[in-house]
């Protein structure tokens, strides 16, 4: 890695100063990741929807794409591990990227097991990043979260807020257009809605609010792990010291060269002169030994001789004063002395016990091999027992969802007749032979509410009849209304829907129909269900 090339300035941070560090580097990259995003989520999107939308089941796509995230992680991971070392990739390179980066292993793994841990944001680098085999990816991860995985799992938890927070904000926005004396009745009718079941339509409303506020949201998540990630490796490795070691050489080498150009500079011109004017002296000491005194000759020579040495004697008096370009270098010597990267000073403050404890001698005995024994096989009790009671608990999930799903799936499973538990609705005597008399006679009597009742009594009778569906005691409105898309006729199914519809209003808002509207109803479920007249 070469860490020297890196767009970002590492250094010790706090773990949420950290977090904003990778907030910071996504919105530098936004285009370089959201561009991928898009282009590998709305097909991704659109399939798990039609196929939801097929086994009329939409809530599967939304579960889906949810579950679906640290696949889709992979392209912000990729981009922001890139980016920080300058080279940004570009939206083809990154989707082609996704074709083997990271699978099967250890992909998988956070796809299954690892897919609900609070800290998979700062441990989905560790394994895609570095890589190694399972046990080095276990130790890294280990190493990495000592400090950072409650971080990691808080920065989950506030993500997950501002999901919901964004999916519930067009619903809160359009509650504000309503008049404040509609707000009751509104929010009544709303509950009714979603106890009688989302229609396709509204199913892929909510699924397209979810995948807009996780496209908004789960980028700046992934970042914020990442900046935590380096965050930790800067703490362990001091990648802050090999940069500013780094930098200190690249800075040395050019000095020196720079020192060797002065040094020339400024001391070639007097070594020359220095030399030439030992030569003079040695012709001059020569001439004048040989014509004065053949014995002087002697002493010339050995004058000369001593000449010889001056200049290496005198040579840092040959210097002189320090020249402009000496004293540039040394002022470069003392700033680089006093880089403030080379001599870091942190100022901690901790709390020590005034009495400190005095350190105890270690015991001479031992634990005997049998409690030691003894100890293992609880552990491994208990370790039984665990898995019995998570075993337990899935197998008890899953009997729930198998007893409940009929229900979930609009009252499919047909019983026959003699089989159909009848719930009862209002007063638990039998129906009247003539159902239209008994409940026009309630209804002119001015006893409306009861004559609703009864209605609705024998609507849901005669629609279990029909239908050959298994209605629970204690069923709602809703689950009525779900085990009626089983009428054969389509006049059934609505006349059905509007008598469920008008109890409601009756039972929960308060609201009676007039009597054109009680008395069309009451007729048209008379011819569909066969009643008497």
């Amino acid at each position: 890695m070469q860490i020297e090339r890196t767009a970002v300035v590492l250094r010790p941070r706090s773990p949420w100063e950290a977090m904003e560090l990778g907030s910071a580097l996504v919105r530098r990259n936004a285009g370089a990741v959201w561009k991928p995003w898009l282009a590998l989520t709305l097909p991704v999107f659109a399939v798990v929807n039609v196929l939801g939308w097929i086994f009329d089941h939409a809530w599967w796509a939304l579960f889906a794409m949810w579950w679906l995230k640290p696949l889709f992680d992979r392209i912000v991971l990729h981009v922001l591990s890139r980016a920080v070392f300058g080279d940004v990739p570009g939206a083809r390179e990154t989707l082609r990227a996704q074709r083997r980066w990271g699978l099967p292993r250890p992909m998988l793994d956070h796809l299954l097991w690892r897919r609900l841990s609070p800290a998979r944001s700062l441990y989905l680098p560790v394994d895609l990043l570095e890589g190694g085999d399972a046990k080095q990816r276990s130790e890294r991860r280990r190493v990495i979260g000592a400090r950072a995985s409650g971080h990691a799992a808080a920065l989950t938890l506030v993500c997950m807020n501002f999901e919901v927070a964004l999916m519930l904000a067009p619903v809160l926005f359009v509650m504000m257009f309503i008049p404040p004396e509609l707000l009751p009745q509104t929010w009544a009718g709303a509950m009714q809605t979603m106890q009688g079941g989302f229609t396709p339509g509204m199913a892929l409303a909510y699924n397209a609010l979810a995948w807009l506020a996780t496209t908004l949201v789960e980028p700046f998540y992934i970042g914020a792990g990442f900046g935590l990630y380096l965050n930790r490796r800067t703490e362990l490795e001091a990648w802050d010291v090999e940069i500013a070691l780094r930098r200190m050489r690249a800075r040395l080498q050019r000095l020196a060269g720079a020192a060797m150009v002065v040094a020339c500079i400024a001391f070639a011109p007097r070594l020359l002169h220095a030399q030439g004017n030992t030569q003079a002296n040695r012709q001059n000491n020569t001439v004048h030994g040989q014509a004065a005194n053949p014995q002087n000759a002697i002493h010339g020579q050995a004058n000369a001789g001593q000449q010889k040495l001056v200049p290496a004697q005198s040579l840092e008096a040959a210097i002189g004063p320090l020249q402009p370009q000496q004293q540039s270098l040394r002022d470069a010597m003392v700033k680089l002395k006093d880089d403030p990267e080379l001599h870091p000073r942190e100022q901690i403050t901790r709390w020590e016990p005034i009495r400190k404890p005095t350190p105890q001698t270690a015991s001479k005995w031992s634990l005997p091999s049998w409690l030691g024994m003894f100890a293992r096989g609880l552990g491994t009790v208990g370790q039984v027992i665990a898995w019995a009671v998570v075993a337990a608990i899935v197998g008890l999930l899953a009997w729930w969802l198998v007893r409940t799903l009929p229900q979930w799936r609009g009252g499919s499973a047909r019983r026959r007749a003699s089989d159909i538990a009848i719930v009862d609705i209002a007063p638990p005597e039998a129906l009247p032979d003539d159902i239209p008399t008994a409940v026009r006679r309630l209804w002119a009597s001015g006893d409306r509410r009861q004559a609703l009742a009864l209605l609705y009594r024998a609507g849901v009778e005669s629609m279990v009849a029909r239908t050959q569906v298994l209605l629970v005691p204690g069923a709602t409105e809703a689950e009525c209304l779900r085990a009626s898309t089983q009428l054969p006729g389509d006049e059934e199914r609505t006349q059905f829907r509007t008598l469920v519809r008008m109890w409601q209003y009756a039972a929960y808002a308060h609201r009676l129909p007039d009597d054109a509207e009680f008395d069309g109803l009451l007729s048209g479920l008379a011819h569909s269900f066969g009643w008497s007249r």
